[in-house]
């Protein structure tokens, strides 16, 4: 997230500040910032836009619940809420129609607020080309988005639910062929286990990976180029937890891009078939976009993760470095010490 640019007052102001509380333009989301009432940011929190009426009110006193812990940090005596009501941009009734479709939320949130003593001081719905105020009367096709002051231009920052899509996994003929190829190396994978136990899948399937990713440093493959057979052992193998915390160890800056490339083509090959095998490599993508500096690739990474696998180990404790500002070095220090006993144990 970047420092806050501007001073938070006025419906503007807030429309300019979305797109910064996490780099990317979030869609088909719910967001709440805390602010100060000079308007100074206390904090922001994020969670996916629930398509069943039935969750709003849950929802927005969880997120009602968590804004103001996260706000607590600040150590500031008194603060208020603003929320966002993102719609999918897919959505037919995206406008004014959804809009007043949504208002109930936006009812929710104010209602939660008044629960926990908190004031709600602005509650926006905004598209990719119009603002409504949620709580004050105004036009019935809403505001256009404002044009952004030098300096704070959003066009540059990628829209959540175009890179969701990107990550979703993969339907149609080229899905069937992978699901196939899946479903084949699983009966192979079946009978290695039975014949040698489960550890002696997790060491080839580690070599495998290590293998992979070497060739991929020196550029005698690459990721997009991975063969199905290949591709299908290493998403199955990932959900061996001594795979997948290997997978983590290649976190050096000399294989980074590559270990992030062989992460993200895994999980675009993933057929829908198999969706629950992309949450690790997704995870694992995350990670290493996290590690090279693109934090909004690696929320939206681990957005698409949670998706495949609600609650998963790997992406909770992802999601959770990125929200403390945890120190991608200071992991790394700590995954090298792992690397090290592992390379020690295996030469002896």
């Amino acid at each position: 997230m970047t420092d806050n640019p501007l001073l938070l007052n006025g419906s503007e102001a807030l429309v300019h500040q979305l797109p910064f509380l996490f780099d990317y333009h979030p869609e088909n989301s719910v967001v709440l910032i805390g602010v100060t009432p000079a308007g100074e940011l206390l904090g922001s929190v994020r969670t996916d836009l629930p398509a069943d009426p039935a969750l709003w009110p849950y929802v927005a006193e969880e997120l009602i619940t968590y804004q103001r812990a996260d706000a607590a940090r600040f150590k500031f005596p008194t603060h208020q809420i603003v929320a966002y009501i993102c719609p999918d941009p897919d959505d037919p009734d995206n406008g004014p129609q959804s809009r007043l479709t949504h208002q109930p939320l936006a009812d929710s949130i104010r209602d939660a607020c008044r629960r926990q003593d908190l004031v709600l001081r602005e509650a926006l719905y905004v598209t990719r080309a119009r603002y409504w105020s949620m709580l004050r009367p105004g036009p019935a096709d809403g505001h256009a988005l404002p044009e952004p002051p030098a300096g704070l231009d959003p066009a540059g920052l990628p829209r959540s639910s175009d890179v969701l899509k990107s990550l979703a996994p993969a339907t149609g003929a080229r899905a069937a062929a992978m699901t196939a190829t899946l479903d084949a190396v699983l009966r192979t994978m079946h009978a290695d286990i039975l014949s040698g136990g489960h550890q002696s899948v997790v060491d080839d399937a580690i070599d495998l990976m290590t293998t992979t990713i070497a060739e991929l440093v020196t550029g005698a493959r690459q990721a997009e180029d991975t063969p199905d057979d290949l591709t299908a052992r290493l998403l199955l193998a990932l959900q061996y937890e001594d795979v997948r915390n290997i997978g983590l160890l290649h976190c050096e800056d000399h294989e980074l891009t590559a270990a992030n490339e062989l992460w993200l083509a895994l999980a675009r090959h993933c057929p829908a078939a198999y969706a629950e095998q992309a949450a690790v490599p997704l995870a694992l993508h995350a990670f290493t976009a996290w590690a090279l500096g693109d934090e909004a690739r690696s929320r939206l990474a681990l957005q698409a993760a949670d998706r495949c696998i609600p609650d998963q180990e790997l992406t909770n404790f992802l999601i959770h470095e990125l929200n403390s500002g945890a120190s991608f070095t200071y992991l790394r220090e700590h995954l090298r010490k792992h690397r090290v006993g592992r390379s020690s144990r295996t030469t002896g």
